[in-house]
């Protein structure tokens, strides 16, 4: 399993992961339900880089973070232009760069598993319900792992390309993820289903 952690000791890092994830939700409850504004957009700015300052995490990686979602974020914000005003599209898009980067920084200063065993904490009084604590903590495991397995896998893309001093078009390495995308997702669900988690 890939996981995104960085071990560190930072004030971040010791911070009990239940608190983590609550002050995420706080956060991000606050910057959705702030009015659409230029001292909104700076805040969407200025938490991302506290935490990830009080977490000890450099601007290397805050830069590497950017740059996965800056495509994601170029969409929004044109799209939004075309239809919002651009105190409102700004806002917007900003509020999803702030929260995205914020729970980088959870999943950067927190082990998998203490992630998934405090989810699994917090569903086990609905088992009683019909919920099945056991099986969203391994989802969650699952979905983390894969962002850094995604990450891994166009990383390798990437230099297998460069290292064959083939030049391609910048979309050239979609296809080879992809196909070792699915590939890698047939592996973990041979896997599951020969542990009796494939239902």
């Amino acid at each position: 399993m890939i996981s995104l952690y960085l071990p560190g000791h930072s004030l971040v890092h010791r911070a009990p992961t239940g608190a983590k994830l609550a002050a995420l939700a706080i956060l991000a409850l606050a910057l959705s339900l702030a009015p659409a504004s230029w001292w909104t957009c700076l805040a969407c700015l200025v938490l991302p880089l506290a935490a990830f300052a009080l977490a000890g995490l450099g601007p290397r990686i805050l830069l590497r973070e950017l740059r996965r979602v800056c495509l994601i974020l170029l969409f929004l914000a044109v799209t939004q232009l075309i239809f919002l005003a651009p105190v409102l599209a700004a806002t917007n898009t900003l509020r999803v760069l702030a929260v995205v980067l914020l729970a980088q920084c959870i999943t950067r200063t927190t082990p998998v598993e203490g992630i998934v065993g405090t989810a699994e904490r917090l569903l086990r009084p609905f088992r009683r319900l019909g919920a099945r604590p056991e099986r969203v903590g391994l989802a969650m495991a699952l979905t983390l792992s894969a962002v850094g397995q995604l990450g891994e896998v166009v990383r390798q893309v990437r230099d297998a390309q460069r290292s064959r001093g083939v030049r391609l078009a910048p979309w050239a390495w979609v296809m080879p993820v992809l196909v070792l995308s699915l590939r890698h997702a047939d592996d973990v669900g041979d896997a599951l289903e020969a542990r009796g988690l494939g239902d």
